[in-house]
C-alpha cells in the first residue's frame, strides 16, 4: 500500500501512474487515501506530525487487510515512526531509504527541496539517521508544491540549475527530495544525462526497497519498535 493524501483529481492520476511505474512485475499496489493533504500547504515537520496517526492508521488497517507491506508517498516519511509501533509488517520512508542507498553510491550528497523552509525538517531527520555529514549542499527549487503544476518547464530549469549547483558545491549525487520533481514530473535518468551524476528516485526506490523487505521476509525490529495495540 502507497499511502497519500488527497490531491486534486489530475494531480491524484499523475502520482498514480508514477507509484504504478515504480513497482516491479507482479507487484501489485493499493492506493491507501487519508483525510490530509500536503498539496495545499507548504511542505514542513507540521505536515509529518499532523498527518503521522492518519497514516499510522492506514498502516494498521493494510495490515489487517493483508498487505504485505506500507510506503507512505513523498519524502516526508509522514508516520513511519509511529506505524512501526503498530504494524509488523514493513513499513518504508522515501526519505530514509533514499538516503542510506545514496550512502552506498557516494559520500557526497547534494538535496534539493521545494522550499528553503523545508530543509530544517529534512537536516533533523538526516542527522537522526546518522547521514547528515554526507550532505555537503542544501538547495532548494523555491517553488510551492502546488505551484509545481503551473509551472513545469521553469521548475524543471530551477532543478537543474540547483543541481548543477550542488555539483559545484561538491556534490557527486543527486537526491531531489520531492516526489513531483522526481519522478512524478520528470525521471532520474534524464536529469542524470544532462548533469552528468546519479539522480535518486526515492519513489522507486522506497516501494522497490519495501519489495525486497517482503521478499526477504524482513522487517523492523521489535526492541526498535516496542508494539502498541493502538493509538
Amino acid at each position: 500500500m502507497v499511502v497519500l493524501g488527497a490531491y486534486p483529481p489530475e494531480e491524484m492520476e499523475r502520482r498514480r501512474q508514477a507509484i504504478e511505474r515504480c513497482a516491479s512485475p507482479g507487484s501489485e499496489i493499493v492506493l491507501g487515501i487519508i483525510d490530509a493533504t500536503v498539496f495545499r500547504r507548504s511542505n514542513s515537520e507540521v505536515n509529518a506530525l499532523t498527518a503521522a496517526p492518519l497514516v499510522a492508521a492506514k498502516a494498521k488497517e493494510a495490515e489487517e487487510a493483508g498487505i504485505d507491506a506500507v510506503v507512505p508517498f513523498g519524502t516526508l516519511d509522514i508516520g513511519v515512526e509511529l506505524a512501526r509501533h503498530l504494524v509488523k509488517i514493513p513499513v518504508v520512508g522515501a526519505a530514509q531509504s533514499t538516503f542510506h542507498l545514496a550512502a552506498t553510491l557516494s559520500q557526497r550528497l547534494g538535496i534539493i527541496s521545494y522550499e528553503r523552509t523545508s530543509i530544517p525538517f529534512t537536516r533533523k531527520n538526516a542527522r537522526t539517521w546518522g547521514v547528515e555529514h554526507l550532505v555537503v549542499s542544501w538547495q532548494s527549487i523555491e517553488t510551492p508544491l502546488v505551484a509545481s503544476a503551473a509551472e513545469h518547464a521553469p521548475m524543471r530549469e530551477r532543478l537543474l540549475t540547483c543541481a548543477r549547483q550542488a555539483i559545484q558545491d561538491g556534490a557527486e549525487l543527486i537526491f531531489p527530495q520531492g516526489v513531483t520533481m522526481v519522478p512524478v514530473h520528470y525521471s532520474a535518468r534524464e536529469i542524470a544525462q544532462e548533469i552528468g551524476v546519479p539522480v535518486l528516485d526515492a519513489l522507486a526506490i522506497s516501494i522497490q526497497t519495501a519489495e525486497l523487505m517482503v521478499r526477504t521476509g524482513l522487517s523492523h525490529s521489535p526492541l526498535t519498535y516496542p508494539p502498541v495495540a493502538s493509538l
